[in-house]
């Protein structure tokens, strides 16, 4: 919520935020709950692999009943998307140029705030559009495939071109489920709605697996 605040201060004076505030607020609350609700999926998917209660009752030490309990993978949650966002900001000026960054914040802002100062984001530092980016590429891949995938699946030394590759695959993918959701499929809506779960729930990673950013480096190579 202040990191909400913060940007708008930056990006905005006194007198033009207090124009849209009511709806500022809105945004910011509803946003909030969405990430609640994912961070939820997440730790619950989490204690759910881990075995539930069963795996806190029979954990043999004190480190293991605590990686098992919902507190302890809230702990996780936390490191590992800290861990990602740490790769992604330290590589993401290796793969774009300043009014790239500029244009992936602009995409991490709500929307009531970014129609009306989206564009003046460039007039901020660098380093802070940075970290920007690479918490919410990193919150993107965390919350949308788990602590897994983030933690044993991505190369570290190519965390910022995965989580690029992932953040576009996801758009992607929302523009292949409007063109199913839309699409006729010999009247059966039963396999069109089977469809548009499996690209909802694999399709950014699958795309992201077939692409280019997991092939060796041509200095890996050699």
């Amino acid at each position: 919520c202040s990191s909400m605040e913060i940007i708008a201060n930056l990006l905005m004076d006194e007198d033009e935020f207090l124009t849209f505030r009511e709806e500022y607020v809105e945004d910011v609350l509803n946003h909030l709950r969405l990430l609640a609700k994912m961070e939820a999926d997440v730790m619950f998917e989490e204690y759910k692999k881990l075995g539930g209660a069963g795996a806190t009752a029979k954990a043999a030490t004190h480190e293991e009943i605590w990686a098992a309990s919902l507190p302890g993978i809230a702990e996780r949650i936390s490191r590992v998307m800290n861990m990602s966002s740490d790769y992604i900001s330290d590589q993401l000026t290796q793969e774009l140029e300043l009014d790239e960054i500029a244009s992936h914040a602009a995409g991490a802002l709500l929307p009531s705030l970014g129609e009306r100062a989206g564009d003046r984001l460039k007039k901020l530092p660098k380093g802070f559009l940075v970290n920007m980016v690479a918490k919410y590429l990193s919150s993107q891949m965390v919350y949308h495939e788990g602590l897994d995938y983030v933690e044993r699946s991505v190369p570290r030394n190519k965390f910022a071109k995965v989580a690029l590759q992932y953040s576009h695959e996801t758009k992607r993918i929302e523009e292949l489920l409007k063109i199913v959701s839309d699409a006729s499929i010999a009247d059966d809506e039963t396999a069109k709605e089977e469809i548009l779960q499996l690209l909802r729930i694999g399709g950014p990673r699958v795309a992201v697996q077939k692409s280019h950013v997991f092939q060796p480096n041509t200095d890996e190579e050699n």
